[in-house]
């Protein structure tokens, strides 16, 4: 296959990933209405562990020293268990839409992170593509007013996506720092193993573990986070592996950064929620300063 044409694969891989994360997250929300945000992410944790060792299983897993082991595992703890239940609970408060503009962040801090933590350099141009996503965002959520109907639960959501951002931004440094020349399948199995681990300790801990799955006897219901789960939390991520393997990284992340444009036909036709101009024109500053941030980024490597 030619170089235009593995191009052409990883960035429609990118924007499949993309599409089936917005999917995903509909019906999350819809799951969400029944089943806890602990329950949705044990559950989701389980199916992909189940998918991705059946791919790991002619090959094995990879060696890996402490260093990378301790660190893929504070991942997993922090970014997955942590991370994804926050980001269920801003779904079931937010509902989908939102929570994926919210989502859109998780690059802008990652960077932060990263500067700080690790550092690396933001340029000017950069700095530029990250103000513009987080202006994109605020002009969104600034949507509701104070006193209007549901501000509170509102004002909740807005509190759990910003954990929820920093959860997953900090679960990916220690990605990045565990990962090193480990596979990603590899890497991205063993964060899932520990934050189900994590997930069913907690829910030991709180004697609450089995009444999570009260809800799951509807066949509707388990069938819905069945779906969700396999096409969010295992293909979306594999073709998003797909992406970075077969195109630029910077075309790549931001293909992937999509899933907020994906949502607002999605919520308009599934959901029917009403999608404002402020909606669309929020989202796609957002998602273009994903896009000005990592072309900038590739430019200067």
């Amino acid at each position: 296959m030619s170089a235009e044409n593995l191009h052409l694969l990883g960035g429609g891989a990118a924007l499949a990933s993309a599409l089936l994360w917005a999917m995903s997250a509909m019906l999350f929300q819809q799951v969400g209405r029944h089943v806890s945000a602990s329950a949705m992410n044990l559950f989701k944790g389980i199916v992909a562990i189940l998918c991705m060792g059946v791919l790991l299983l002619p090959s094995g897993i990879a060696e890996m020293g402490i260093s990378s082991a301790v660190y893929l595992a504070l991942s997993g703890l922090v970014g997955i268990c942590l991370g994804d239940t926050l980001y269920f609970l801003t779904i079931n408060r937010l509902g989908a839409r939102l929570t994926l503009l919210i989502s859109s962040l998780i690059p802008v801090v990652t960077a932060l992170f990263a500067a700080l933590l690790l550092g690396e350099r933001i340029d000017a141009v950069a700095w530029l593509g990250l103000f513009l996503t987080i202006t994109g965002v605020t002009f969104v959520l600034w949507e509701r007013t104070v006193g209007s109907p549901g501000f509170m639960q509102w004002r909740m959501g807005l509190v759990l996506g910003v954990l929820f951002v920093l959860a997953n931004a900090l679960g990916i440094i220690f990605t990045k720092v565990g990962v090193q020349s480990l596979p990603a399948l590899d890497a991205t199995f063993i964060r899932t193993v520990w934050a189900v681990a994590g997930l069913t300790f907690w829910g030991l801990a709180c004697r609450s573990l089995f009444n999570w799955w009260g809800p799951l006897k509807d066949r509707a219901t388990f069938n819905r986070l069945l779906l969700a789960s396999v096409i969010g939390a295992f293909v979306g991520t594999w073709l998003s592996i797909v992406a970075l393997k077969y195109t630029h990284v910077a075309v790549a992340v931001t293909l992937n950064s999509t899933s907020p444009l994906f949502i607002l036909p999605i919520a308009a036709w599934v959901l029917k929620e009403r999608i404002s101009v402020r909606a669309v024109s929020g989202a796609l500053v957002a998602v273009g300063g994903i896009a000005l941030y990592f072309f900038n980024l590739t430019e200067g490597l």
